[in-house]
């Protein structure tokens, strides 16, 4: 057993380091099937469907039956004859009974709209959480990218140095250059080591953070797919912050979730109204008894019986007997079926019950109602407001990330153009080494801050895509 757990803990082990490759749609997918906020906001549905059907049930009757057995000793009265008896009295009751709501103030009819709303609402919160997470997974799938990106920079970057050592080498070996030169490269070359497995480094933390949106475990090992991610030269964003907001309060969840709340309110409204009004409900019974001392007529039997009289003859008083015909019966106990068919009974009753004074109960749940009612249109109005100040952040951000690409570009173009020069000259032996580092380390550096000003505009073009309900892809 010990080796079994063993082969199986290799196996968990070797499917979690299985390397495989993920596009953003499928990190999306893995993030939405695993992540608790999701679970719990799928749980809230469970909930609300459940409440929902509860409310309907409360529109059916209710039967319940009962059954029941007491023994008394003593003094007591028998519940057939209601005669005082002393003896032991086992008596068995049994029975049915059924009450239906009728009418009860359409707190009933209110009480299903209601929770059918809820149940309506947690099913947006559901979709609002969702987009909640694949845009933060949208945001760490886009720095793994941008991650590897600077790397392929870093190792271009080391290419250039390699390559210029190499060169160097070639001159020195034939008189060119002095060997200092190959000294200075060397340091560049371990620099540029160094930055590439910053680099490195980097695409590791970004792995780790994209895992952590998708509650992934640590051990899972994939990469990303190199998407498509279109130049940011083609984006555009023609639509206004004023025109995006409209088209997100269209369609947001979390905006219509606001809205079916509202409506929920008034149903509590009418609910707590209800209690206000007279409620009529049916009912109807059914039972049956035994008693072990009930008695019934036996077996018959003729006979008579001696009554003495008296008479007077000739002054005299003179007894006489007469026999009396009589039939007699012997008592028996009545069988417990029998009882119980011979002591049915069943009845059948309107109940109609008229408030009058309920200690202003009606008045305090509905004026609870309407406060409710506030509390929830105050929250959309909140939501609405952070929707709006979400989009024109989101607008400016994209402004200034296009601003801030477009200047990162210009500078990249003319630093590579002043780089080339410097190696020339460098090369020719015309320019000292530390123009040609100085060329160099600022084309570098041009070089990583265009890739994050790149992803950084194409980012807060997606944010904005997200708001005019625009696929989260590339």
């Amino acid at each position: 057993m010990k080796y079994l757990y063993v082969i199986l803990l290799l196996g968990l082990t070797q499917s979690l380091s299985a390397q495989t490759s993920f596009t953003l749609k499928e990190c999306i997918e893995f993030a939405l099937k695993n992540n608790i906020t999701v679970k719990q906001a799928e749980a809230a549905v469970d909930n609300s469907e459940n409440l929902l059907n509860q409310s309907k049930a409360q529109r059916l009757p209710s039967v319940n039956g009962f059954l029941s057995g007491n023994g008394n000793t003593g003094r007591n009265v028998d519940p057939f004859t209601n005669g005082i008896v002393t003896q032991t009295i086992g008596t068995n009751n049994m029975g049915i009974g059924l009450q239906l709501p009728i009418y009860q103030g359409n707190r009933l009819k209110n009480a299903v709209e209601r929770d059918k709303l809820n149940w309506e609402a947690t099913n947006y919160d559901v979709q609002a959480q969702r987009n909640n997470i694949a845009l933060q997974v949208a945001v760490a799938y886009l720095n793994v990218l941008s991650a590897e990106d600077l790397i392929e920079v870093s190792k271009k970057q080391l290419e250039v140095t390699q390559l210029q050592f190499e060169r160097t080498t070639k001159l020195i070996e034939a008189g060119a250059l002095p060997e200092t030169n190959l000294y200075d490269l060397e340091g560049q070359r371990a620099n540029d080591e160094l930055s590439l497995i910053n680099a490195e480094n980097n695409r590791e933390s970004a792995f780790l953070a994209l895992k952590r949106t998708m509650n992934a475990p640590l051990e899972m090992m994939f990469s990303v797919v190199k998407s498509e991610v279109p130049e940011p030269e083609i984006l555009g964003q023609e639509a206004s912050a004023s025109s995006i907001y409209q088209t997100a309060v269209s369609f947001l969840p979390e905006v219509k979730a606001g809205k079916i709340r509202m409506n929920a309110a008034d149903r509590n409204i009418a609910i707590a109204k209800g209690l206000g009004l007279p409620t009529l409900s049916l009912s109807t019974n059914w039972g049956t008894a035994y008693s072990s001392v009930a008695k019934r007529a036996g077996e018959m039997t003729n006979g008579s019986r001696q009554i003495p009289i008296t008479a007077e003859f000739q002054g005299q008083i003179v007894p006489l007997v007469i026999n009396w015909p009589e039939t007699n019966y012997t008592m028996e106990n009545i069988p417990y079926f029998n009882q119980l068919g011979n002591n049915q009974n069943w009845s059948l009753g309107l109940s109609l019950n008229i408030p009058i004074f309920n200690r202003f109960n009606t008045k305090y749940q509905t004026q609870a109602a309407k406060i409710q009612k506030k509390q929830t249109d105050l929250q959309n109005q909140a939501t609405d407001i952070q929707i709006k100040q979400n989009i024109d952040q989101a607008y400016i951000d994209m402004l200034n990330a296009k601003k801030k690409y477009t200047a990162t570009l210009a500078q990249t173009e003319a630093l590579n153009k002043a780089f080339i020069a410097a190696e020339k000259r460098y090369n020719a032996g015309a320019g000292t080494y530390v123009d040609y580092n100085l060329a160099k380390t600022n084309l570098d550096r041009a070089n990583a801050n265009l890739i994050i000003a790149k992803y950084d505009f194409i980012f807060k073009t997606k944010v904005l895509d997200f708001y005019q309900n625009k696929p989260l892809e590339f």
